[in-house]
């Protein structure tokens, strides 16, 4: 049923003129006149007796009229949701983060979004660094962090940076090396090593390997777990030492010391990121949202 026809049927029901419904409206006469004709076909029943001064409406009319108000509201109502999911002010966002590097900024930029848009409810969700990556590939995620590291092999994500980091080593705060400012890695390599397992972390397992590969030895790695807080407490109990990026130093705890890796440091950048082919129009109001907190971020 075309609403607007509708609603010119209303407009002649409550004044019983065409002329008076055609000034109310600010449509002519004869279109007012045409449009009801149509509903009138479309609906199969004659809704309006013409010959009558004033015009009466016919049974079916009269059932019409009752239940036209419902509909117009109804459909008013379906509009305005759609006008606002279109501009992302209302709808559903999914945040993937991972545990340590949004702490900062996250839950505060949450809880502020909340206020500004309370009709976008915001899913978060925990990853490691290369699942986070690959859910935002697999469009299952609208929103993720990230961090800069081999992020060009997700050619669909776009990325801005929120911070500039180094990559860096866990170890407990009664290591000897626990009070440099900086540790050459050439001197971790007698040290026992803690890590993800490959399938959960291979980016950030792939980077250790890496890093003690260009200083001559091979990590020994003493265990692995497929959670960030089962292998900070590994550290924390002087069970190994772990290579992790900087800002993890957010979650590590007091008797963890993060020290940044030198000769050379590995910058990289802590990233918000998301897929190109995201259609969330949430998405974009997040994002900028989110990026108003970047000075807070300590550097």
């Amino acid at each position: 049923m075309d609403i607007q026809k509708l609603k010119y049927f209303v407009s002649v029901a409550e004044t019983l003129s065409f002329t008076d419904a055609a000034t109310q409206t600010g449509v002519s006469q004869s279109a007012i006149s045409q449009q009801i004709s149509e509903l009138e076909k479309n609906l199969g029943a004659q809704l309006i007796i013409r010959n009558k001064r004033p015009l009466q409406l016919t049974w079916a009319g009269k059932v019409l009229l009752e239940e036209a108000s419902s509909l117009i509201s109804i459909t008013n109502e379906a509009v305005k949701k759609i006008q606002l999911a279109a501009s992302g002010v209302t709808g559903y966002l999914k945040v993937g983060f991972l545990g340590g590097i949004e702490k900062v900024i996250l839950p505060q930029a949450v809880r502020d979004f909340r206020q500004l848009y309370p009709n976008i409810y915001v899913n978060l969700h925990q990853y490691n660094w290369a699942q986070i990556n690959e859910a935002m590939m697999r469009e299952e995620l609208d929103v993720g962090f990230t961090m800069s590291h081999r992020l060009h092999g997700f050619p669909d994500l776009v990325a801005e940076s929120l911070r500039t980091d180094f990559l860096c080593v866990a170890i407990h705060r009664n290591h000897p090396l626990a009070s440099e400012r900086c540790i050459d890695v050439a001197a971790l390599a007698n040290e026992s090593f803690v890590k993800f397992t490959q399938k959960e972390d291979y980016l950030l397992n792939d980077l250790t390997y890496q890093i003690c590969a260009e200083h001559g030895f091979t990590p020994k790695i003493i265990n692995e777990s497929r959670d960030l807080t089962a292998l900070l407490f590994m550290v924390e109990a002087g069970l190994g030492i772990m290579v992790i990026p900087g800002p993890v130093r957010e979650v590590a705890g007091s008797e963890i010391r993060v020290i940044e890796l030198s000769r050379p440091k590995t910058y990289m950048d802590v990233m918000v990121a998301w897929n190109r082919n995201n259609i969330n129009a949430s998405t974009p109001i997040f994002v900028k949202h989110l990026l108003n907190y970047k000075d807070s971020m300590p550097t």
